[in-house]
């Protein structure tokens, strides 16, 4: 029964023991004072102790007062303190506001700048595309001329490198121009619109 006896003393002293670590760590997390670690033993009972009996108003009292006396952390704030701890808590939500602002602003400045970079691209697009447009024919051009140029070389004849650089060549080649036999803004153009825009000859050509 010995031996049954210290291993139950020694395990109410370790669950004491657990009990203590966990309102130590209960107390660092929570933030409350230093009161509430120390074990119940040391805990002040003399103050709730001597009451007499027949004044239940002086016992509520003393019970309050012993209370503030050993948990400081709930006493009132003073004003000072109060104030002090209000202008920080409004220059916290200033900074706060002065941020959100910035990021709105640095977001709005990105958006504007992303608008503008694409209206520049839509107004320079056209240009650019005539201008590789342009750049492409005259690649082709030059490529032509190269063929046409090695293909004459490779012949004999002159004769034969004329023939072949008039068929081919575009310096060679016929240019031909439409002259109308209607002359603009005259009785004639008139009459064939009328003509023209009829159903019984518009149709036809429609």
């Amino acid at each position: 029964m010995a031996h049954l006896s210290e291993r139950h003393g020694e395990a109410t002293r370790r669950r004491g023991e657990l009990m203590q670590e966990r309102m130590q760590l209960l107390a660092i997390r929570t933030g409350y004072p230093e009161v509430f670690n120390r074990p119940r033993r040391s805990t002040p009972m003399s103050v709730t102790a001597v009451v007499p009996a027949s004044s239940q108003l002086g016992s509520s009292s003393i019970r309050a007062v012993s209370r503030d006396s050993s948990y400081p952390y709930h006493q009132r704030r003073a004003p000072e303190e109060m104030a002090e701890f209000t202008r920080l808590c409004e220059q916290r939500v200033a900074l706060t506001r002065e941020k959100e602002i910035q990021v709105q602003r640095q977001a709005m400045a990105a958006e504007q700048e992303r608008q503008a970079r694409s209206q520049l691209a839509g107004e320079a697009a056209p240009a650019q595309a005539v201008q590789r447009l342009r750049e492409r024919r005259d690649k082709q051009r030059r490529a032509a001329e190269a063929e046409l140029e090695a293909l004459v070389d490779q012949q004999d004849s002159s004769l034969e490198a004329m023939n072949i650089a008039r068929m081919l060549s575009p310096r060679f080649q016929e240019r031909m121009e439409f002259a109308p036999s209607v002359a603009k803004y005259s009785a004639e153009e008139e009459r064939v619109k009328q003509l023209l825009s009829s159903t019984r000859v518009g149709s036809y050509y429609q």
